[in-house]
């Protein structure tokens, strides 16, 4: 028996009973409609909101409606591999399977082509809601026999009554003990997966706070450490932003379900696994973002309205333009500059057009080595070139254009570093000795061309500003960077 199943019956496995399956939650750790609402929200929220206007004629005409607007993709589904696993040991065994959902019986029929293992599938029909008394009373006609059901919630429970034994799949506590309580058989038993702490963290990203660092920078060029006003100013700054950029990731995974699904690592993201709800992601997301924007207009109108800006330049590009080759990674590049902008805004000093030209390269060609990598695994995984490239609009022998552009850019933003140099950060009288400051642009190439090294022969395996936090070569190049600013003052 697969791990996580637990038997407690025997009577009714001797038997072999037929076995009906629920889709929402038991066969899936997940909802199909929600998925579907959160996806046409986030993608077309205009004609979600004429779907409402349609409940007046059912819930069952509803799932009818959304099924034809976003046909789901059965194999980026999330599947519970235990219990899936446990079902086809019951097949093998002699057992006959039957998905019965309340979801449309377009969901049924294209999760039971793409699994195989049921000899029927029935859903809702856009008449009759197939859920609780419903779902059991279709169950007793068709096996007057008896049957044996597979579910997981509370409404399962006026399908058990009928049926002959109980399967629990991610069962609450509460729907388990009354199953228990009632005396009804259960042949097996696979429990409950809750999400943790660490579902979260992953979900909101906390390690990419640390790409708000960048806004310190405008503090340390500007020599404004001493003044703790703009020190708690860029301090706060940092937290709001970072509260905002966790509820566009968020937004960004959900709307990247299907893709992430079929992805090699992605597909065990929180949201993709179906650990969390997108439901409570979409929730949890609105609440972040609306609580950055609203800290954002107490702090100073300057920082809301960059933050608001982040937000939607980040949205725009997760929803629209992510799929657009080159805009993409330009994007990404904007993004980064506009945090150093927040950064200047909130320490109060001089803008540097050097300085913001520099952030403009240097990222763009950060963002293309990492879309660099991802385009070289593809060509060289030619047979699942598309999955791993879903939603992103290259193509795999585009490589010779992402390497070329991206180490463009990072050579254009040394040649602005070392004008930033001589035209900022010399005229400035900042600097007893303004000459050793050239030495840096020369450690920052080493660095660019050990990331480009790394990307070409694909073994730059997270986001460049994450790799260089977490590499120790990198760790000793800054280093050296701040002994140069150091002996320069």
């Amino acid at each position: 028996m697969p791990h996580g199943a637990t038997r407690t019956s025997q009577d009714s496995a001797a038997r072999l009973l037929p076995l009906a399956v629920d889709l929402d939650g038991t066969l899936l750790a997940g909802d199909v409609l929600h998925e579907q609402f959160v996806k046409l929200l986030l993608r077309r929220p205009l004609l979600l909101l004429r779907l409402f206007a349609g409940l007046r004629h059912g819930k069952a005409a509803f799932k009818r409606r959304m099924v034809s607007l976003l046909p789901p993709l059965a194999v980026a589904l999330p599947f519970r591999k235990p219990f899936l696993d446990w079902l086809r040991e019951q097949r093998q065994a002699g057992r006959s399977l039957h998905l019965v959902t309340a979801s449309d019986q377009h969901v049924a029929d294209a999760v039971a082509a793409h699994l195989g293992i049921f000899e029927t599938a029935t859903g809702s029909d856009g008449a009759t809601n197939l859920r609780g008394a419903a779902k059991g009373q279709t169950l007793r006609a068709r096996f007057p026999e008896g049957f044996v059901y597979a579910g997981d919630s509370k409404a399962d429970l006026d399908v058990w009554s009928m049926a002959d034994a109980a399967v629990l799949v991610n069962a609450s506590n509460a729907t388990a003990a009354q199953v228990r309580a009632r005396g009804w058989p259960i042949l097996a038993e696979f429990g409950r997966v809750r999400p943790g702490l660490r579902d979260w963290i992953a979900a909101i990203r906390l390690h990419q706070w640390s790409k708000n660092a960048l806004l310190l920078v405008p503090l340390l060029l500007g020599h404004r450490f001493s003044d703790p006003h703009a020190v708690l100013r860029v301090l706060a700054a940092m937290l709001l932003l970072s509260v905002a950029a966790s509820g566009t990731y968020i937004l960004n995974d959900l709307a990247d379900l299907e893709a992430d699904r079929l992805h090699a690592k992605k597909w065990r993201r929180p949201f993709a696994s179906g650990r969390l709800s997108p439901i409570a992601g979409l929730c949890v997301a609105v609440a972040l973002i609306g609580g950055a924007l609203v800290g954002g207009a107490l702090l100073a109108w300057t920082c809301d309205a960059l933050i608001a800006g982040y937000v939607a330049i980040s949205l725009t590009y997760s929803l629209r333009l992510k799929s657009v080759p080159f805009l993409d990674t330009s994007i990404i590049a904007a993004l980064f500059t506009l945090r150093l902008v927040l950064g200047i805004e909130m320490a109060r000093v001089l803008y540097s057009p050097w300085l913001i030209s520099f952030a403009g390269f240097f990222f763009l060609s950060l963002a293309l080595a990492k879309r660099h990598v991802e385009v070289m695994q593809a060509a060289g995984d030619a047979g699942n070139a598309s999955a791993s490239l879903a939603r992103r609009g290259y193509l795999p022998e585009d490589w010779p254009l992402t390497l070329a552009f991206g180490v463009a850019a990072a050579f254009a933003s040394l040649q602005i570093m070392i004008l930033f140099v001589a035209d900022d950060a010399g005229p400035s009288h900042l600097y007893a000795h303004p000459s050793r400051l050239y030495l840096a642009p020369s450690i920052v190439a080493l660095w660019l061309m050990r990331v480009w090294f790394l990307a070409h022969r694909k073994r730059l395996s997270h986001d460049p500003v994450i790799f260089a936090l977490r590499d120790p070569v990198s760790w000793f190049l800054g280093v050296c960077i701040l002994a140069i600013v150091l002996a320069a003052l």
